[in-house]
């Protein structure tokens, strides 16, 4: 998973749940829930 302006964090991850919600003039917005299914490692940008 890449934070911009602040680092990338690999692992693997469970996928609790996915959310999306649309309005008016194609704009769109997404909510991801996700639990760590073991080691992370964090590198910073």
């Amino acid at each position: 998973m890449v934070i911009p302006d602040f680092g990338t964090i690999e692992g693997r991850f469970q996928v609790g749940g996915i959310e999306y919600a649309g309005s008016h003039d194609g704009e769109a917005t997404y909510e991801l829930s996700l639990a760590s299914a073991g080691r992370l490692t964090f590198t910073a940008l």
